[in-house]
């Protein structure tokens, strides 16, 4: 007995009904998996797990996931944990520039520079343009030691985006370092922002003292009132170290290294520059 159209219709209809649950599961778990701090973080490993471990998943797409779960990771202080995710990222998808990127982070906060250096390496290879690897390779070349490549590519990095206001802050410090040229005065007229990190930049121009950029990280947004006040920390540590006084810069850096998240440079930063002090965070 041949089976009729009516079982046929019937088997076809349960497996579009097995497909759209599919796609509507995956796509519930893509909302959660973001790689933003949208989303506990927690929850979000959760979701990107689930996301590889899919058969139903593209290579393409499970490349992401590693990506976005090695953030999670890293924001949970596993770095190691994100490191591996990126490796695998980087296996899935040979050219994917942002997890070179993410990883090179990842090894550098650890301070492992020379991993860090040869990862930047690859992500700009991959993106010649991309601004944010030239100026975390300058902070790694920095804290190695090497001044003049970190002067190179965080000049290059204002050079590529001169309206970020953070390059034109790091090309001002490796500068204070390098007892080069400031270049910060030219780089205010065309940065994007008069608000946030505004007042850092008038600070290390001499115009307002620490205490004011403090007062000035009051973002009415909890969250990013928390990342100005970590941020003022760790600039008005730079600024204290440039005048040559060391306690108050160890005080404000170990304050930056308990507060600013884990996925912000400058917590990053404020643990290489404890280290050079010769002070655990």
């Amino acid at each position: 007995m041949r089976f009729g159209p009516t079982g046929a219709a019937v088997l076809a209809g349960a497996i579009f009904a097995v497909a759209d649950a599919r796609a509507q599961l995956a796509s519930s778990q893509w909302s959660t998996c973001t790689g933003k701090p949208d989303v506990d973080w927690n929850e979000q490993i959760k979701s990107c797990t689930a996301l590889i471990a899919s058969n139903f998943e593209a290579a393409d797409n499970r490349a992401i996931a590693y990506v976005r779960r090695g953030i999670a990771y890293n924001n949970e202080c596993q770095t190691d944990s994100a490191i591996v995710d990126y490796g695998e990222a980087i296996k899935t998808r040979p050219n994917h520039a942002e997890a070179y990127y993410n990883r090179g982070n990842a090894y550098l906060s650890k301070g492992d520079n020379a991993s860090a250096i040869t990862d930047f390496n690859s992500a700009i290879g991959l993106d010649i343009k991309n601004a944010g690897a030239y100026r975390s390779r300058g902070l790694a070349f920095l804290y190695s030691g090497n001044f003049p490549k970190a002067q190179a590519d965080v000049t290059e990095a204002s050079k590529l985006d001169p309206r970020d206001p953070y390059n034109a802050i790091w090309a001002e410090i490796v500068a204070q370092r390098t007892k080069g040229p400031s270049t910060l005065k030219q780089a205010l007229s065309q940065l994007r922002s008069q608000t946030w990190p505004a007042p850092v930049v008038r600070m290390f121009l001499g115009q307002i003292k620490p205490d004011a950029v403090l007062a000035a990280a009051n973002d009415p947004d909890p969250k990013k009132k928390d990342g100005e006040i970590c941020e003022a920390q760790f600039y008005s540590g730079e600024w204290a170290l440039q005048a040559g006084d060391k306690g108050e810069a160890t005080r404000l850096f170990k304050l930056a290294a308990k507060a600013c998240p884990k996925d912000f440079l400058e917590w990053t930063a404020a643990n290489a520059e404890l280290k050079a002090l010769g002070v655990m965070p």
